[in-house]
């Protein structure tokens, strides 16, 4: 006869599951103290090498001679490009007039500057 953990009746030896309360009869294993997870090193470090230490964002670098008219930064501006208004009217007629090919529209593509410090954008 075995003694169920949780109610303390009594059960026989061939039952898994006490019949009176459901809980498991199976032995607890023992707990063991697991050593605490410690990732492997990046490919290309050695095993006792210092993590690599996280850069501060380093601003874009300052021109002399240029100022953003809004903001008066000395910074470069940064080139985007976006899909222009006549490709986004292109691309539209071309989904009502023939919508195999209206990609082309999203093609045509105009690129603009933005001041990095105010966002302002400067044509």
């Amino acid at each position: 006869m075995v003694a169920c953990r949780n109610c303390g009746q009594f059960n026989d030896d061939a039952v898994r599951i006490c019949r009176f309360c459901g809980t498991s009869l199976a032995p607890q294993p023992q707990a063991t103290q697991q050593k605490e997870y410690t990732p492997p090193p990046p490919y290309g470090w050695a095993e006792g090498s210092p993590p690599a230490v996280a850069q501060p964002y380093a601003a874009p670098p300052a021109v002399a001679g240029y100022r953003c008219p809004r903001c008066g930064a000395a910074y470069l501006p940064i080139v985007e490009s976006k899909v222009s208004s006549e490709g986004m009217l292109i691309f539209v007629l071309l989904l009502f007039f023939c919508l195999p090919l209206c990609w082309i529209g999203l093609l045509m593509k105009q690129e603009t500057r933005v001041c990095p410090v105010c966002h302002a954008n400067l044509g």
